[in-house]
């Protein structure tokens, strides 16, 4: 693996270093501030090339081809803890009695299977709401009780130590501790840093947190993990039938933030989550799953394509995890007419494999 620090931060880095040396002096250190962690090598060969890839019954060899075909060389799966709804402090960890691929006995033969095909493994817990609320989601899980909250740190820490405990003993490639949590990673970061800290107790590969694309600043643990994780479901556009071009131009203040935690942390950018649905309008707002629209594959494609050409070829980029991939879907599927994520069988998936083939 070849070791580069991203390229935002290289040009900063005699900057930053003699500005750290004279706020130690100033400061002291005083043991309360524990010091960042050297984050994994950065494989700079080529970003990573992955999917989220939803398993719901017993993996079959064709998905692994379809996965092969379109240059996939990591996944993302997605095991969950089970919460009544966003104000009520539990997190359920359900092993048995869900589908397939959320079950240990599961994860660990599809990360074993995707290995001897050479498909890396991110595990990537999530949280679920049992009980929806209008504007209410897991971003805005929190409590006014300091018992509340203990409560469900308690469980929460147990459910993601759990997967941990399964990442090591799999291998696992890559383990996130959690994804847009914005409320509870905004009011109890030290809960966060000591969770890190038991993490790396656990498993003993790198780490990263998947944060929403509004939550990016949000996040006071960077220095702590490996790799910024971001769900890059930015807005890009009013139009409903944006160009690449508009869609290119509406990334623009979005690079700017992003390359500024590239600098700000000294850590690599994921997308831990990145995807478009195949209707007009895809990438107005890009995460709303419930949106009525025409069908558009094209409008799809062009989000891909706007997104590669931005970010593929920055040398700070670690790559993306596209939302979503279905096991389910036959290789040669017809999903005419089909308004969902999936870019499978659609004009986006050319978009994907061209990119994750050639990487240009």
């Amino acid at each position: 693996m070849h070791e580069l620090r991203p390229a935002c931060v290289r040009a900063w880095a005699g900057f930053i270093s003699g500005l750290l040396a004279l706020l130690l002096v100033s400061c002291g250190d005083n043991g309360s501030n524990p010091a960042a962690h050297e984050p994994a090598p950065f494989d700079v060969s080529a970003p990573i090339a992955g999917v989220n890839f939803d398993v719901s019954r017993r993996l079959d060899d064709s998905a692994l081809d379809a996965l092969e075909s379109t240059s996939v060389s990591w996944i993302a799966l997605t095991p969950f803890g089970w919460q009544p709804r966003f104000d009520v402090p539990q997190v359920r960890l359900r092993t048995t009695n869900v589908r397939w691929g959320e079950t240990d006995r599961g994860l660990a033969e599809i990360i074993t299977r995707a290995r001897e095909r050479g498909i890396r493994t991110l595990l990537k817990p999530h949280i679920w709401l049992l009980e929806e609320v209008p504007g209410q989601w897991r971003g805005t899980i929190g409590f006014e009780q300091e018992t509340d909250w203990r409560a469900w740190e308690t469980q929460y820490r147990a459910f993601i130590l759990h997967y941990a405990a399964l990442a090591q003993r799999q291998q696992v490639d890559m383990f996130s501790i959690g994804v847009e949590l914005h409320r509870a990673v905004s009011k109890r970061p030290d809960f966060w840093r000591d969770l890190i800290v038991e993490a790396r107790q656990v498993y003993d590969g790198p780490l990263t947190y998947g944060a929403n694309w509004d939550e990016l600043t949000a996040v006071t643990f960077w220095d702590r993990l490996d790799y910024l994780g971001v769900h890059a479901y930015f807005p890009l556009t009013s139009k409903q039938d944006a160009s690449v071009a508009d869609l290119e131009q509406g990334w623009k203040a979005h690079l700017r933030l992003i390359e500024s935690l590239c600098v700000t942390w000294d850590r690599p950018i994921l997308f831990t989550e990145v995807g478009y649905r195949s209707i007009s309008g895809a990438a107005v707002q890009p995460w709303n799953y419930t949106v009525q629209a025409l069908v558009d594959p094209q409008e799809q494609a062009d989000a891909y394509e706007a997104m590669f050409r931005t970010f593929w070829q920055q040398d700070w980029f670690a790559g993306v995890f596209l939302w979503e991939w279905d096991a389910d879907i036959a290789i040669d599927a017809d999903l005419h007419g089909d308004d969902d994520f999936t870019p499978q069988t659609k004009l986006a998936q050319a978009v994907m494999a061209h990119w994750f083939g050639s990487g240009s």
